[in-house]
């Protein structure tokens, strides 16, 4: 009993291993909200942020800043025209419910609520898409709205979950919790989003066997694990020979498989 709880509360046991997941969490949800200061960064620190949640805190691959930073560098433009395209169309929808509101026309309210749950409901999606995919900001969206509706119970709890989150925040919870609220929901998203994405998924390359962004989550059993290993012994030593841009340059430089649609 004694040696059980010396493990349990050693070093390298689950008490300090919850702890120093707990505070790489925390760190990066820090870094995250410095990021979205500048307002048009929202988009690449969002894409930035669930990538390095997936990868670093549930994964275990790399370092949470490591992993942030190179996602916001490798995304940036692409975040800061996403973040525009959302505060246009999302600027003329108001406007355009405004003056339905004004002129007194109900049924046109309607249409256009409507439109900005669907548009947000889309946008829950564009920027995981974003962080896992290479591909046109056109595609993105179009992904994006593809797995909106096939996920459409995924859909529902990912947004509703986000804006009750968000109204805790600022209308119940302490200030200071805004320090690991949003990486605690960040985190809980990606056991939903991850299911959503690997749908999409192309088929592993040799040697991509063990990518992180191929992990289904579930418990493998012994005999497949031992191959896995070797099949990422084996992966891993072939992209060493082949160079960075063995496995396809866009790949190379998302950490995550091309996808064409």
């Amino acid at each position: 009993m004694r040696k059980k709880l010396d493990d349990f509360f050693s070093w390298d046991g689950k008490v300090m291993e919850l702890l120093r997941r707990a505070g790489e969490l925390i760190l990066l949800n820090i870094v995250f909200l410095i990021s979205c200061i500048p307002i048009v960064t929202i988009g690449s620190a969002l894409t930035s942020f669930y990538y390095a949640t997936i990868k670093s805190i549930r994964r275990e691959r790399g370092t949470v800043l490591g992993e942030y930073f190179g996602s916001m560098k490798r995304t940036m433009k692409k975040g800061i025209l996403l973040v525009l395209e959302l505060a246009v169309w999302f600027g003329l929808l108001y406007i355009g419910r405004r003056y339905s509101q004004v002129n007194e026309r109900p049924h046109m309210t309607v249409v256009y609520n409507v439109l900005m749950l669907i548009s947000a409901a889309v946008a829950v999606y564009v920027f995981p898409v974003l962080s896992r995919f290479e591909m046109k900001l056109t595609n993105c969206w179009k992904l994006a709205f593809l797995m909106c509706i096939r996920f459409f119970p995924y859909t529902v709890v990912i947004a509703a979950g986000t804006a009750g989150i968000a109204w805790l925040q600022f209308y119940i919870l302490p200030m200071p919790c805004i320090l690991f609220v949003p990486g605690l929901w960040c985190l809980g998203i990606t056991f939903l989003m991850e299911q959503a994405l690997l749908a999409y998924m192309p088929k592993p390359e040799e040697g991509q066997e063990d990518a992180w962004y191929y992990d289904t989550g579930k418990p493998e059993k012994e005999n497949d694990k031992k191959d896995n290993m070797q099949k990422g012994k084996v992966g891993r030593g072939l992209r060493m020979k082949k160079g960075l841009f063995s496995a396809g340059r866009q790949s190379a430089q998302r950490d995550g498989p091309e996808k064409n649609l």
